[in-house]
């Protein structure tokens, strides 16, 4: 299939089927999550509303001609304590159909200028490993470099995993008000 270009923008509760959709998928048929079973629409309405009103990105790309969502972009804490207030993990999904045709450069793309005008200096991927050599050869196509791999630390479809994390630098926050 031929690269698109996706409008990308803010996620909305009306997406949030759509996107639960996709992850369901990826929890199902992959080891990109961890995540053993899919969360409720109620459960990923829960996490969305938390992040979006602790001031984190969450993007959807939509196919218009189609009027459907091809995928979607989000950020989280890496860690609950304030000292890492300036440092986020993100997830990128894509739908199958919608694989291959620049989704994901895209969304990473809009996420990472999200969060640059949100204050953040760092921006973290946690990859699985195996079954992650596509997702970290983006990601250092993207900017990221290996930082480190964890080795057996997660358990799913009766295999250790181990996860690589690729971080990458966002630049000091023009305002670190934005994050106090």
């Amino acid at each position: 299939m031929p690269p698109f270009e996706p409008f990308i923008r803010p996620a909305t509760s009306a997406d949030l089927a759509s996107v639960r959709a996709i992850y369901g998928n990826a929890v199902s048929t992959s080891l990109a999550t961890w995540d053993e079973i899919c969360p409720s629409l109620e459960e990923i309405q829960s996490r969305f509303t938390a992040l979006t009103e602790a001031g984190f990105p969450y993007l959807v790309a939509e196919d218009s001609e189609a009027g459907v969502i091809a995928g979607f972009a989000s950020a989280t804490p890496f860690h609950r304590q304030s000292g890492w207030r300036y440092t986020a993990e993100h997830s990128i999904y894509v739908a199958d159909e919608y694989r291959g045709r620049g989704i994901g450069r895209a969304l990473l793309k809009k996420l990472i200028g999200a969060l640059k005008a949100a204050g953040f200096r760092t921006l973290i991927a946690g990859v699985s490993e195996p079954g992650g050599e596509a997702s970290i050869a983006f990601h250092k196509a993207m900017g990221f470099a290996v930082h480190g791999t964890l080795l057996n630390t997660g358990f799913k479809d009766g295999q250790w995993l181990s996860a690589v994390y690729l971080v990458h630098d966002l630049g000091e926050p023009a305002d670190m008000e934005l994050r106090r």
